[in-house]
């Protein structure tokens, strides 16, 4: 993973959406970051995993974050 870049080229730490750590390196889906290693767990965790499901329901934010709020409660 050498293209990671430091979040937000800021000296900062960020809360990460999945594990709620202060971390420095990790993506932004939105105005959410992920860190690195939830990053990682994300991609090679298998449907059957009871970790998919935690996975899952904090990522719906971000889902919450792109619908407005009429779609979500429908869904």
């Amino acid at each position: 993973m050498k293209n990671i870049l430091p979040a937000k080229k800021q000296d900062t730490l960020q809360d990460c959406l999945i594990c709620e750590e202060k971390k420095d390196l990790g993506i932004h889906l939105l105005n959410y970051f992920i860190c690195v290693e939830c990053e990682h767990d994300i991609v090679k965790s298998d449907t059957s995993d009871q970790s998919y499901t935690y996975y899952l329901g904090r990522l719906r934010k971000v889902k919450q974050a792109l619908l407005p709020i009429s779609e979500n409660n429908n869904i």
